[in-house]
């Protein structure tokens, strides 16, 4: 089932949407909401997977709302729903899949939906089981007890740190100094250490225990060990999927647009945890791996525009990427398209000389001398 909030300054509006939405079966209501900008803050801790969205709002027009909802880096759908059939032209240049008039019939949802799952996979029942707990550390950590839909609430951001760091190293025994040094580093005496440390392992043990998540914090030999036999992990799963080497027969295609469809940001990157970049380059890299062979997947197929949309998306989360801003340059040379290509060769040396203080690479400048031989 997919999660989707909806979008519109009038209420009966809402109210119609909903019903209509949810009696489809596939479709979850997680939010609905009659300000752009209320929505635009719930939309990391809704996580939604598709936006239905009115275009003509007092606050906030739905087509600016869609632009910031990208800039999010949000892997999240946008439909379209107005009354007004002349923004169309715009709504597709945000990548909407698709644009529904009012009034609204199950037919223009049933279109909608088929639209969505060509290019998001729905997520299988095993993705978000009911009787147990799930965590989430793409984007920012996040952990559900067994059937919750709200979020666990830390007593306090070092509970949270040490249970990231620990779910980092989950299964493995990490010695109390090493732990003590990445939580505390400015404090030296062993008393004040012990004590900061002691009380934070109880205020996790406290949280997950309160949330019904099943857990083993154990000490071995002044090490400790935390282990969580019965939990959903989205790291755990995207590592199975993307472990060996990546090849894209027609069928790994659907298991593989799972493992992008759970990279909904870069590892623990809101939490700003100076311990896990290690691991999230790590990741990133699996991730960038996996969409230059779907870009390649796509493009030897012809089909230029899963292609672009697949590279674009990365290019969110990873904007610079030497590998992926040059095969999207590539690809509007595939495609012949030479003010794409200039556009964005322009866009991209912007960004790396304001962001790294270095010009694009040798095989960049050579794509964007080649446009002008199209």
């Amino acid at each position: 089932m997919f999660n989707a909030i909806i979008v519109d300054d009038e209420k009966p509006a809402l109210d119609i949407l909903r019903p209509l939405l949810e009696k489809t079966g596939q479709i979850c209501v997680v939010g609905a909401f009659q300000r752009g900008a209320d929505a635009l803050a719930k939309i990391q801790s809704l996580k939604p997977d598709v936006v239905f969205l009115d275009i003509e709002m007092p606050d906030m027009s739905g087509l600016d709302l869609a632009e910031k909802i990208i800039d999010t880096g949000s892997d999240i759908e946008i439909v379209f729903v107005t009354a007004y059939d002349k923004y169309a032209f715009e709504a597709f240049r945000v990548n909407a899949i698709d644009y529904i008039l009012k009034p609204f019939s199950s037919d223009d949802i049933a279109r909608a939906i088929a639209r969505l799952k060509k290019v998001k996979p729905l997520p299988a029942v095993s993705q978000i089981p009911a009787d147990k707990g799930r965590i989430y550390c793409f984007g920012r950590l996040a952990v559900y007890g067994a059937g919750c839909r709200e979020a666990v609430k830390w007593r306090t951001s070092k509970a949270e740190e040490l249970f990231a760091f620990m779910l980092q190293n989950l299964n493995s025994k990490v010695a109390k100094w090493k732990i003590t040094q990445v939580l505390w580093p400015e404090y030296e005496t062993e008393r004040q250490l012990n004590t900061y440390l002691y009380t934070t392992i109880y205020k996790v043990k406290k949280t997950l225990s309160s949330a019904d998540i099943k857990f083993d914090f154990t000490v071995i030999n002044g090490s400790y060990k935390m282990e969580l036999p019965d939990v959903y992990i989205d790291v755990v799963e995207f590592e199975a999927i993307t472990d060996a080497e990546i090849t894209l027969p027609a069928a790994s295609v659907e298991s593989y647009k799972k493992a992008l469809s759970l990279y909904k940001g870069n590892y623990l990157e809101e939490n700003e945890y100076h311990w896990s970049q290690s691991k999230a380059e790590e990741y990133s890299k699996r991730y960038c791996n996996l969409v230059s062979e779907f870009a390649k997947y796509y493009a030897t197929r012809t089909d230029y525009a899963n292609a672009e949309k697949i590279l674009r998306e990365a290019l969110r989360k990873a904007p610079l990427d030497d590998n992926l801003n040059e095969m999207l340059l590539k690809l509007f040379l595939m495609k012949r398209d030479k003010a794409s290509l200039v556009m964005n060769y322009k866009k991209i040396k912007e960004l790396y000389e304001a962001e790294l203080g270095i010009a694009p690479n040798a095989a960049m400048q050579d794509l964007f001398d080649r446009a002008f031989e199209l």
